[in-house]
């Protein structure tokens, strides 16, 4: 018996790059100044409170292109005419829908960052953790991807951020995530077993970004620290705001090198 959430995957979607550009004025002219720019990479993030990044960056983002998803919109900036800074929705659905659209606008590179629950309690929350395959326990990878338990992240992406971590003498896991819809229903017994399965972090949104990215042939890879714990009760960290601030500013530096280093490459 087949569920209707793999039945098909392969088939190709109505909405096509050609006729989701064909239908908006507006969107052909964005990829044309992405064109002109030579931009071809994105970091994805979570905040709500951007203004402060904005301030410790003066004149550094240009406002671009808005994704819309139901009663939200979520800004996507230029940052430095070198990267796209996209301001991601909750949840694979609409994370997927976001990296869709990007895509259709000439993104192929994609880095993410966020945060997740700590579920193995036998590693330090200290550091942050570089996500080498995530668990698909949510809804999204299944209308890309052949079922499975994991989905792998970019090799070449993932190794960027480990350098660049290891340069700069941040402390860091390379390791499994676990991606779920549903973060009411992280049970005891589920927590288990995706523990036993390699997971030490849950949250919502990687392995829909690693499905869409290898069935469109783009690049992912994705950072992200611990905000809460996961375990005999639940609780956030005192210091989350923080964090999220720095693991954005780390990223914004790591892709604008990433993007240096890549044009050096492809120009010589």
């Amino acid at each position: 018996m087949d569920f209707p959430i793999i039945e098909f995957f392969e088939d190709e979607g109505f909405i096509t790059k050609e006729r989701y550009l064909a239908s908006n004025e507006e969107l052909a002219i964005k990829q044309a100044m992405l064109s002109q720019y030579k931009i071809d990479t994105a970091l994805l993030i979570f905040t709500r409170n951007f203004e402060k990044i904005q301030e410790d960056r003066p004149g550094a983002f240009e406002e671009f292109y808005y994704f819309k998803n139901g009663s939200n919109t979520n800004i996507c900036y230029i940052y430095n005419k070198s990267f796209i800074v996209a301001l991601s929705p909750l949840g694979s659905a609409n994370a997927s829908g976001l990296m869709e659209e990007l895509g259709f606008l000439g993104i192929t590179k994609f880095f993410a960052c966020g945060s997740a629950g700590q579920i193995d309690h036998n590693i330090t929350s200290a550091g942050f953790i570089l996500v080498d395959r995530a668990i698909r326990d949510e809804g999204a990878s299944y209308h890309y991807l052949k079922p499975s338990v994991y989905v792998e992240t970019d090799k070449e992406l993932t190794n960027f951020i480990a350098t660049y971590l290891s340069e700069n003498n941040f402390e860091f896991n390379i390791s499994t995530t676990w991606t779920t819809d549903a973060f009411f229903r992280e049970t005891p017994l589920a927590i288990e077993k995706r523990t036993s399965q390699g997971a030490v972090a849950v949250e919502m949104e990687c392995a829909g970004w690693a499905s869409v990215a290898k069935y469109r042939g783009y690049q992912f890879a994705q950072l992200l620290y611990f905000s809460d714990a996961v375990n005999q009760n639940w609780k956030w960290r005192p210091d989350k705001n923080e964090l999220k601030n720095a693991i954005i500013n780390l990223m914004l530096d790591c892709v604008g090198k990433f993007v240096k280093t890549n044009k050096k490459s492809t120009s010589s």
